[in-house]
């Protein structure tokens, strides 16, 4: 019987030994990692020496010199930026309003007028000109005329020979070219003093 109550109580102690074993292990490293965290909040610092020599010369060092105050320089602060915002995609500037169909016609190409100084271009356009657009027309590479709401310009003076027109949409406040006519190509005969007869009729 003392035996046995003996070898019991021989256990019990051990369990007790090895329970409070257990129990200061995990409380070392509880404190431990404890003791790890704080330490890692710490700003370090550095101890810069500073002194004047004779020639008024300001020096530093990490190394201590005579008449030299020691200057605390904690270590460089970290910024972290916070996250630009992505921007909206911009919008493509709005295009010029375009015209499914741009041509002169009238006068029809190669048309030949006679015994005329003054000749009338009409322009087609579809849609209709637009607000903020005006309507130019040029003979022989000069401009002659702009219109900001007619689509008809007589020509004068218009000698004889053979000419050429072209009209041009523009945007009135950029004058950016919006739509340019195929070019017309007209002939004019006058008479004349040396063949009154034949310049009636034409030379081609």
């Amino acid at each position: 019987m003392g035996y046995g109550r003996s070898r019991r109580g021989n256990a019990a102690a051990r369990f007790w030994y090895w329970a409070a074993a257990g129990l200061c292990c995990r409380s070392m490293r509880i404190l431990t990692f404890t003791l790890m965290l704080l330490a890692s909040t710490v700003t370090l610092a550095a101890t810069i020496y500073k002194w004047v020599d004779e020639k008024g010369v300001t020096h530093y060092s990490d190394q201590p010199h005579e008449s030299a105050k020691k200057v605390e320089v904690t270590s460089a602060q970290t910024y972290t930026a916070a996250p630009v915002p992505p921007t909206a995609p911009t919008r493509p500037a709005q295009a010029a309003a375009s015209y499914g169909l741009c041509e002169i016609f009238s006068p029809q190409n190669d048309e030949v007028f006679f015994n005329t100084q003054s000749v009338t271009a009409r322009v087609r356009l579809e849609p209709e000109l637009q607000a903020g657009h005006r309507l130019a027309v040029a003979i022989d590479g000069k401009r002659a005329s702009d219109s900001s709401s007619g689509t008809d310009f007589t020509l004068t003076p218009v000698y004889r020979g053979t000419h050429t027109v072209v009209a041009v949409v523009e945007d009135s406040k950029t004058g950016q070219t919006v739509c340019t006519t195929p070019s017309i190509t007209f002939h004019v005969r006058q008479p004349s003093d040396v063949a009154p007869n034949r310049a009636n009729r034409p030379g081609f």
